[in-house]
């Protein structure tokens, strides 16, 4: 079942269609159940969480101290993640505060994604399993709120709801600042009219331009990334060919899915375009997977097959290369 598609004046996306009222209830309770599986993880066992737990029982001293430095510093370093704590930490102790951060934006995340189209069930629950998405709630638990509060206003039915929640999420993880640009620069540039070929080559050199520029931003505004992040990227080249191949496909998908998708499209894009030099811009794609891989379902034909097994090998092989290490790879 395909979606049905709203007109780009006001609305950028397709939405789910309706469900019947079990299936909701089904999703429902697999999502709650997702988000309190993460929940029930044990707190002192993965990376970062020593991190989370400061966050949770020292937020407004952290708030005060970006405070005195002013408003673009305080803007630049995720206020509303500090806010979160603070208010949760009025009613929590500080390990009951983090697993509240993980169940309500897990859960919303799945939520999000298993109504999107019964008819594709399976492959909404492999979604919600590959490691890019489930280590959100395990080691970037500020990513997966972020992105659950996305997710939300993407999919919400009043526009001044929908903008409002996509406006706050730079404010809970920064890598929103980037999405919200390139949504912004995408809109634009479909108002243009222009060919696919071009608007390719446009993103592709705002991609080199900002992901250049990355770290520079960061010192600029005082945001806490300028300490934290090196030029000095990872990267083994597996997720480069992977989206590299489905950016393949997609085009061979046409120039109506192009357009339909063309925000989807433009985050491969811009991945793909900072990859070798940005070693922030796989936090980047993160926040808008969930959005890519749900466009990947609107192919047809030989495409949603190469698509899907694509994704199914990627998925395993990730898992494979993880037995081995501590945690599947997020442990201490």
């Amino acid at each position: 079942m395909k979606f049905q598609l709203i007109s780009l004046d006001s609305k950028f996306h397709s939405v789910p269609t309706k469900h019947s009222l079990n299936y909701q209830l089904l999703a429902l309770t697999l999502a709650v159940l997702y988000g309190s599986f993460l929940a029930s993880l044990p707190l002192d066992i993965f990376k970062d969480r020593n991190n989370y737990l400061i966050y949770a029982e020292h937020s407004a001293d952290i708030f005060e101290r970006y405070q005195l430095a002013g408003p673009l510093v305080i803007l630049a370093n995720e206020p509303l993640w500090l806010l979160a704590n603070i208010g949760l930490a009025k009613l929590f102790p500080p390990d009951l505060v983090l697993q509240t951060l993980i169940f309500i934006p897990a859960t919303i995340v799945a939520w999000f994604i298993l109504r999107y189209d019964h008819q594709q069930f399976t492959w909404l629950l492999l979604f919600l399993l590959l490691p890019q998405v489930i280590k959100n709630h395990i080691i970037h638990l500020r990513q997966g709120f972020a992105i659950a509060v996305f997710l939300s206003g993407w999919f919400s039915e009043n526009r001044i709801i929908r903008w409002l929640l996509l406006s706050t999420t730079p404010f809970i993880h920064s890598s929103f600042f980037f999405v919200l640009f390139l949504l912004t620069l995408v809109r634009m540039l479909l108002s243009l009219r222009l060919a696919a070929d071009l608007h390719i080559l446009l993103v592709v050199c705002v991609a080199i331009i900002l992901g250049g520029s990355d770290y520079w931003l960061a010192d600029l505004f005082g945001a806490r990334q300028a300490t934290l992040y090196t030029f000095e990227a990872e990267l083994s080249g597996l997720g480069f060919a992977f989206w590299s191949l489905i950016f393949i496909v997609m085009l061979f998908q046409g120039r109506q899915f192009l357009r339909l998708y063309a925000f989807e499209v433009s985050t491969i894009i811009f991945f793909l375009g900072t990859y070798f030099f940005s070693p922030v811009t796989g936090r980047i794609f993160e926040s808008t997977l969930l959005l890519v891989l749900l466009s990947g379902l609107q192919l047809i034909s030989w495409r949603y097959l190469v698509f899907i097994g694509l994704l199914v090998f990627y998925t395993l092989l990730q898992w494979l290369m993880r037995l081995d290490l501590p945690n599947f790879g997020w442990g201490l």
